[in-house]
């Protein structure tokens, strides 16, 4: 069988470690006649068909060491400490969010900033506008005293 292995060159793989979701992963060297190592491939078998994978399911730790960004396999208290730390910044982020909306919230009422007015989302061209504060400023013309370029504002309409 060795003889065998050796001719289509396969290699076995070898268990390194497992993760809280059930991924297994595995390390194959692939040896030369002489048993010098030629290649060592990072497998990982995960708990999951190839169809239903989303982001995530692999933690970030062990995905670092199937690409060979580390040399060492990474420990449990190592993605433990990591995940703990993530709902840390969750949640400060939840906190930073609530009170950014609160000072804006004060800046609307105080007139400080104008709120945006709520548009119906029509293609490309449906960006945000903002309410008009000074409503003294719009240009009242008829059609007959109409001059192109003519208004300015905060002066008079007529030249």
């Amino acid at each position: 069988m060795n003889f065998l292995r050796s001719i289509l060159k396969i290699s076995r793989k070898t268990l390194v470690g497992a993760d809280h979701m059930g991924n297994k992963y595995f390390e194959a060297v692939q040896r030369n006649s002489a048993g010098e190592v030629v290649k060592t491939r990072r497998l990982v078998e995960s708990s999951h068909k190839h169809y239903q994978y989303e982001s995530g399911m692999i933690p970030h730790e062990w995905e670092a060491w199937v690409r060979g960004k580390r040399k060492e396999a990474p420990t449990e208290d190592e993605i433990f400490t990591r995940e703990a730390m993530e709902q840390i910044v969750k949640k400060r982020a939840v906190e930073v969010d609530r009170r950014d909306q609160a000072l804006q919230e004060k800046a609307y009422e105080e007139g400080l900033v104008a709120k945006p007015v709520q548009t119906k989302a029509a293609g490309h061209a449906s960006s945000t506008t903002y309410q008009r504060i000074d409503s003294q400023s719009d240009p009242v013309s008829t059609g007959k005293e109409y001059e192109p370029a003519g208004w300015k504002p905060g002066g008079d309409s007529k030249k």
